[in-house]
């Protein structure tokens, strides 16, 4: 027996344009990134192969907060060990910079160990090459130190466990991680444009964040060789989505590490100096929320077999009344 004509695949496709859909002024506005656009003509990024403007106010082109003429007087983030300062900063401006997180030796460490896996990744032909430079993802699998950083174990990150009280004051308890990559920009490397990294779980800004990153800063970065850029303070709630502010470059020595909220408008910057520049970039969400690496199937199998507890919920090997749920475990 036929079904009614109304349910066939045409008679709904017939009826279904996209301006009759139930949500489709939400879906498709493009929203914040076009109202933004809009109001801030200097976010556009030259088309690829089109070389950089230098001069004409793109938002690539700053520099470091004390150099700026709109932000040298403000008080913005500096490097401390407080964590009611950097409780206050993240409220703020939405980041805090964590001084000293990474000893000498845990840098050291880390910094030897990306150096040696990014070459190993080029000489394999397998390397995750980026407009700005290259990637190394899935970290977990390619060495202990970031396993611990994974962890907050202290014998890896020495300020471990003050990150991990200020993630979950942001995130509430039972956060999971949703990728830890590694970034080299190199010299001549394109800028990324102006981002949230939540906007593809929430293109509406929330009253708190889904998700805060945690970039370890692994060679010193300036307005030289395109230290991140960032908007202080453009976490906040914007309804109307106005001129922003100018970007600056962040300014920081290697060792140092990176709080910022999800929300913040932030991306790599442009490096116009003859090193490349590192960083590695831990982000954790909501443990409710879909991860951007599938630990899943990217995990080897022998990090699996020597997984801590702690490791495994990090992942996302957990089961939740809200998700990850097998023949009934974890309800309730």
């Amino acid at each position: 027996m036929a079904p009614p004509a109304e349910y066939t695949s045409e008679a709904v496709a017939a009826k279904s344009p996209e301006h009759r859909w139930v949500y489709g002024s939400f879906l498709w506005s493009g929203e914040p990134y076009r109202s933004l656009v809009e109001a801030n003509p200097s976010w556009r990024l030259p088309p690829p192969g089109q070389a950089l403007e230098w001069g004409a106010g793109k938002y690539y082109d700053t520099t470091v907060a004390r150099k700026h003429p709109y932000w040298r007087g403000v008080d913005l983030p500096h490097a401390t060990k407080d964590i009611d300062q950097l409780r206050q900063d993240i409220l703020r401006w939405g980041y805090c910079l964590v001084e000293d997180a990474l000893s000498a030796r845990q840098l050291s460490a880390m910094r030897g160990r990306i150096l040696e896996q990014m070459e190993g990744e080029q000489r394999a032909d397998i390397a995750s090459n980026t407009p700005s430079g290259q990637n190394i993802n899935t970290l977990v699998n390619k060495g202990a130190c970031f396993v611990g950083a994974i962890e907050h174990d202290p014998d890896f990150v020495q300020a471990g466990p003050l990150i991990e009280q200020l993630v979950t004051e942001t995130l509430g308890s039972g956060w999971i991680c949703n990728a830890f990559l590694a970034s080299g920009a190199r010299p001549g490397g394109r800028p990324q444009m102006l981002h949230q990294d939540q906007g593809p779980s929430s293109p509406h800004e929330t009253e708190t964040p889904l998700l805060v990153n945690t970039l370890f800063v692994i060679t010193d970065m300036d307005d030289a060789n395109g230290g991140t850029l960032l908007i202080p303070g453009s976490h906040r709630r914007s309804d109307d989505y106005p001129q922003m502010p100018p970007c600056i470059n962040l300014e920081a020595r290697a060792g140092t590490a990176m709080l910022f909220d999800g929300r913040l408008w932030h991306g790599t910057g442009a490096n116009r100096s003859c090193e490349v520049r590192y960083v590695a970039t831990m982000s954790c969400i909501k443990p409710w929320m879909r991860q951007q690496e599938n630990w899943v199937l990217s995990v080897r199998p022998e990090v699996l077999s020597g997984a801590s507890p702690k490791l495994l919920h990090r992942m996302g090997f957990q089961a939740l009344t809200y998700g990850g749920t097998c023949e009934g475990h974890g309800m309730g």
